[in-house]
């Protein structure tokens, strides 16, 4: 009888548990501020909240880790009214380049929207009982978090940037203590803007060789450039067979991050990718590194420019489309890869251009419409040991971890363009995995 009574209060206690936690997840996800920007860890606790909150329809897990052991989480959903085999999957994923913030905030409202939604609106439904969605808001988790200190691109691979030794042995410390980091530059006091020489970034010259900042944390590779397809072909700048400096890694996929997403696809095909950027408001699509069109080039093009309408709609901002080679030429982007690897219909969205409208061609026009705050050049004198010391406050810095305005609605129009996507599949003969493949 005691140990059926003891059976019986565990019972009640793991209840009680689970309808704690059930319930700090319902409001974390009811009280989410889209305007915000969140840290990193935001992501895992979202999707996290997601499969615990709505088992029926989302499971997380994590597909690997980044160079810094933090974990690329993949939230998959998809109802149980039919099987796997008679839906069509689709990938979304954001922030290949770390200091692009909006593109992993915009990638999980995607996924909040849908699973929150599902039996409350029908697209929602209709989405979740069709397909099977894989999100990963966040692929390059180190640069999105050091991108709260200054904006990096590149992932966290170590690197000794000036050969001394010792890899990022030289970060940027905002050492005046206003909370931006600068850019540092020797010129007389009354010297033109123009004729000021730049040293080097905002720090405390930790490694004594004179130039601070010279050692900073991130490496040199653009995770976007390292795709196992036409790597290291050329780029818009060198030679055709010339390397990408360092941008590309030192081998095809060479790096944790690209290596987990090449064998996520590999093993779960999709029909169509996206995968999110920040620096143009445009949508893109394969081929990135030859002006010649792809087989689907009529079916993506469509497609794309559909994105772009449901985006403008929903936004209020202007956005456009274009094969991505016209935007520039690259190398080993992951939608080169994975429509040239696997068939995956694949597109770039570029969520965010900020600064108000430009005149002339589309390209000008289609940007956020805010005002940047205005550069600042702050005279230091003599400073640690140097003469005639500026620093730079760039609009660049000063916007570091601040969200753009109306970052909410942003999240809803790309949203709407993510649906359009979606929903124009599945089309043509579907994903292809050749068998000659290999896994990482």
């Amino acid at each position: 009888m005691k140990k059926l009574l003891n059976i019986g209060l565990m019972f009640m206690l793991v209840v009680s548990l689970t309808t704690v936690v059930f319930a700090e997840d319902n409001e974390f996800l009811t009280t989410i501020d889209w305007n915000n920007r969140h840290h990193v860890e935001f992501y895992g606790e979202l999707t996290g909240a997601l499969a615990r909150e709505y088992p029926d329809i989302a499971k997380t897990y994590s597909i690997g880790r980044s160079w810094r052991e933090r974990d690329l989480w993949v939230v998959e959903l998809s109802s149980r009214v039919k099987s796997e085999e008679e839906k069509a999957p689709i990938a979304i994923i954001g922030n290949i380049h770390g200091g692009e913030h909006e593109s992993a905030e915009t990638t999980a409202y995607t996924a909040w929207w849908l699973a929150t939604n599902y039996g409350k609106d029908s697209t929602a439904t209709e989405i979740l009982d069709n397909y099977i969605i894989y999100v990963l808001p966040v692929m390059n988790p180190d640069g999105y978090e050091q991108s709260f200190v200054y904006p990096c691109r590149q992932n966290l691979r170590p690197t000794d940037h000036n050969g001394d030794g010792v890899p990022f042995g030289d970060p940027y410390k905002d050492v005046n203590g206003d909370g931006i980091i600068a850019e540092v530059y020797t010129g007389a006091r009354d010297s033109d803007p123009k004729d000021r020489k730049f040293i080097g970034m905002e720090s405390p010259d930790f490694d004594k060789n004179g130039i601070p900042g010279d050692d900073w944390i991130g490496s040199d590779i653009d995770l976007n450039r390292t795709f196992n397809y036409m790597w290291n072909r050329y780029d818009g700048i060198t030679e055709i067979g010339a390397k990408y400096a360092t941008r590309s890694g030192p081998s095809p996929a060479s790096e944790p991050e690209v290596k987990v997403v090449q064998n996520f696809l590999i093993k779960h095909p999709v029909y169509a990718l996206a995968t999110l950027h920040t620096g143009i408001q445009c949508v893109l699509f394969p081929w990135c590194y030859s002006p010649e069109p792809t087989a689907d080039h009529d079916f993506m093009e469509t497609v794309s420019r559909d994105m772009a309408k449901a985006i403008t709609k929903g936004t209020g901002r202007p956005f456009y489309f274009k094969q991505s080679y016209h935007d520039y030429p690259t190398t080993a982007e992951l939608i080169d890869w994975a429509y040239g690897r696997l068939s995956i219909h694949s597109y770039t969205i570029e969520v965010y251009s900020g600064g108000p409208h430009g005149t002339g061609n589309i390209e000008n026009y289609c940007t956020w419409g805010n005002e940047l705050p205005p550069e600042d050049w702050i005279y230091m004198g003599r400073w640690q040991g140097l003469d005639d010391v500026w620093f730079l406050n760039t609009s660049r810095a000063k916007m570091t971890g601040q969200a753009p305005p109306d970052q909410a609605i942003m999240c809803e129009g790309v949203k709407d363009g993510l649906l359009v996507m979606i929903k124009s599949e599945p089309h043509g003969d579907g994903p292809i995995v050749p068998d000659y493949l290999e896994y990482y």
